[in-house]
């Protein structure tokens, strides 16, 4: 019954076989995963804005990269925190209704956001209770909108859709920030986290749409303590696993914090300002966009063993560079590259353990994925405290080095890795 039930929420596929399938397939073939992802890039979109606004704001207010640092730190440590039981709740209810419940949740705290900075009302404290709130609410999007994935499409078109799903997600990673660049010269930051707000109302129309996607039986089961360990055991009894997820958290907690350090780097290393701020990030997005989608139109990369270590790798060489770059031009085209690396590497990545996994413990082992981005906010606030003593591009070579140190490690401790 439960199949069936799945199968009645997808979209029967219009048209390709297997062997057709191309890059956007699963967008033409699948109404509701178009609605999806039209959900995933907007609310995505906006988290990254904010956190983009919320490194400037708390530049401004502050004068201190530590800060900076700190308010990353206030916003990511949530997803450390509540994302096991939030994979508990994603694989018991309806995830249709936990998304909706999480895009009210993060859509009033957006908008309380705005408002605190178009009043002019926002002070350094309040910046990180608000950014400790929607990283909060976050930790129920980011998971709930992966799982979501499978109840969507057909199997044969899993690994597309996945692909896809995971170019919209990273791509928006740098994308939103981009645009929270641009935003910031043009309107202000309290216009930017106005436009952010918007965007999860949009969220919130289209996940409105979505169909039910809970089973009879996963809606029975009740929420214990076995049950949020379910997940860990899972991960801990399979090596492949164990190293897509020590690869993740090597690139989310060393090298992705350059992102929340790009207005230092704009401002101070760079001297570019806000405007260049924006088109540093414009880069980095155009890159993403890149990558992502290279992933989701080549199979073979998500089948080619070594692409994860090569992507990693490459991805924190370029950061490494980028850092100790004082040329704008080298810089912006660093983080083009940088993000086409980034991309591919987190699609290939996410596409893997979505592949990996069985639906009914999809959301506890995916909130265990997410953890590596829980970690991210001890990766912020050891950078911002090294860069406020030595500087950023100190800080993030020195970073990036021990990224590149850890990922050949991992790399050669798991042969799955290597094919």
């Amino acid at each position: 019954m439960a199949n069936l039930s799945r199968a009645r929420h997808r979209s029967e596929p219009v048209g390709a076989a297997a062997s057709e399938v191309g890059m956007l397939h699963s967008l033409r073939a699948y109404p509701a995963f178009r609605l999806l992802l039209l959900g995933t890039l907007a609310t995505n979109s906006a988290f990254w804005m904010y956190q983009v606004s919320a490194g400037w704001l708390a530049l401004q207010l502050t004068d201190s990269p530590l800060f900076v640092g700190l308010t990353g730190f206030a916003g990511g440590i949530p997803l450390l925190v509540v994302s096991l039981p939030a994979g508990v709740v994603i694989d018991r209810f309806d995830r249709r209704k936990v998304l909706r419940a999480a895009q009210c949740g993060v859509m009033v705290v957006a908008g309380l956001f705005a408002i605190l900075v178009g009043t002019g009302a926002i002070e350094p404290w309040s910046i990180l209770v608000l950014a400790s709130a929607y990283g909060t609410v976050m930790s129920f999007i980011f998971p709930t909108r992966t799982t979501i994935v499978p109840s969507l499409v057909q199997r044969v078109d899993l690994a597309n859709a996945v692909a896809l799903n995971a170019a919209g997600q990273n791509a928006t990673r740098v994308v939103g920030p981009s645009l929270a660049g641009i935003l910031i010269a043009a309107i202000g930051v309290s216009g930017t986290f106005a436009v952010a707000a918007a965007m999860q109302i949009l969220a919130l129309y289209s996940t409105s749409r979505l169909p039910a996607t809970a089973s009879e039986e996963t809606a029975r089961r009740g929420i214990g303590g076995t049950s949020l360990t379910v997940g860990l055991r899972i991960v801990a009894k399979d090596s492949f696993l164990v190293a897509l997820i020590l690869m993740a958290l090597a690139t989310n907690v060393l090298v992705m914090p350059y992102i929340n350090l790009m207005p230092v780097f704009a401002r101070d290393e760079l001297g570019v300002g806000s405007s260049g701020l924006g088109m540093l990030l414009a880069s980095t997005g155009l890159g993403t966009v890149a990558g992502a989608l290279s992933v989701a139109r080549s199979r073979r990369l998500t089948t080619w063993a070594p692409a994860q270590v090569v992507t990693a790798a490459g991805f924190a060489l370029l950061v490494l560079v980028f850092a100790i770059t004082p040329i704008v031009p080298v810089a912006a085209l660093l983080l083009f590259a940088a993000g086409w690396m980034s991309a591919s590497f987190l699609a290939i990545n996410q596409t893997a353990l979505q592949l990996k996994v069985a639906d009914e413990v999809r959301g506890r082992v995916l909130s265990i994925y997410l953890l590596t981005w829980g970690m991210l906010p001890i990766g912020q606030l050891t950078v911002g405290a090294l860069a406020n003593q030595f500087g950023a591009p100190v800080a993030m070579a020195v970073a990036c080095s021990v990224a590149l140190a850890f990922i050949g490690v991992i790399g050669r401790r798991y042969p799955s890795l290597r094919g």
